[in-house]
């Protein structure tokens, strides 16, 4: 729901900005979100269930130290969130730099750009999001993902160029819409609406063919906004049948007591990542 406000003689270009800082973070969670599915049980099954133990249990710290930073968040002594922020950064340092390509890795320098991005360190963050698309996981997936979240830390740092170059890479289908989406966000902050308006129709078009395959419909409201704002009229699904309309705030991987991760999550884009998954598994496992 988008909140009325005074009005104020914003022409379309600085009224859609201010709608994209505004929506900034739904937009960086949704993403993240776009690969449920891929942490689930039968992910890890299909790949051996090969599970680094040691890395792990380093993890295990990591969300301690982040729950520590939750439960600081609200606390009148600054001094002590500063110096648990300081911990934190630390130990996703050391955790990075021992334990290489691994998913977890990939996890860790997504916590470490989320804290970047919430202390506004742009820079910092797009430096750490290039690091996680150089991981060699073998995982479409999560490279896409990374990918992604890169390309949106660059178009913040006023990149835009870059950002566009980033998302030339080639992507599982799955996440065409968030592709698209970013494109559209991209061409609007170079002030080409022909190329939004275009890029904003394929994302919707490709939402309502996934729409059509999947009994639980998905609703992306701040995309609808967007077009709407370019003077696009774009079909609202039907939510009959219930509907997905923005991610659940748990995105952690938390390793359960025999070493194997689960998703606690439920997303919007549930039924393409799963889509992605399958097909990245294909070649080498049987579902």
């Amino acid at each position: 729901m988008v909140k009325d406000v005074t009005p104020r003689p914003l022409n379309d270009e600085q009224s859609s900005m201010q709608t994209l800082k505004q929506y900034a973070g739904y937009i960086i969670m949704a993403m993240i979100l776009a690969l449920a599915g891929y942490f689930g049980w039968t992910y890890w099954q299909n790949h051996g269930g090969r599970i680094d133990q040691a890395a792990a249990n380093d993890f295990a710290k990591l969300q301690n130290d982040q729950t520590n930073l939750d439960n600081l968040a609200t606390d009148a002594d600054k001094t002590k969130l500063t110096a648990a922020q300081a911990t934190f950064i630390t130990d996703l340092d050391s955790f990075i730099a021992k334990h290489g390509d691994s998913v977890y890795t990939w996890q860790a320098l997504m916590l470490k750009a989320k804290q970047q991005t919430d202390s506004n360190d742009t820079k910092g963050a797009v430096t750490t999001l290039q690091r996680a698309t150089q991981l060699k996981l073998e995982d479409a997936g999560l490279s896409a993902l990374a990918t992604l979240r890169y390309a949106q830390a660059l178009l913040a740092n006023n990149q835009a160029d870059e950002a566009q170059k980033t998302l030339q890479a080639n992507l599982p289908s799955a996440f065409d819409a968030s592709k698209e989406e970013l494109l559209g966000d991209i061409a609007m902050a170079k002030n080409d609406k022909k190329a939004a308006t275009a890029h904003y129709q394929k994302a919707w078009q490709a939402i309502e063919a996934r729409n059509q395959a999947s009994q639980v419909k998905q609703d992306r409201a701040l995309l609808r906004l967007k077009m709407e704002n370019l003077g696009l009229t774009p079909k609202q699904p039907d939510l009959s049948g219930g509907v997905i309309t923005q991610p659940t705030p748990n995105i952690s991987m938390t390793p359960d007591a025999q070493g194997n991760t689960a998703s606690a999550v439920a997303t919007n884009d549930s039924s393409a990542a799963a889509s992605a998954g399958a097909t990245n598994q294909a070649a080498s496992t049987t579902k």
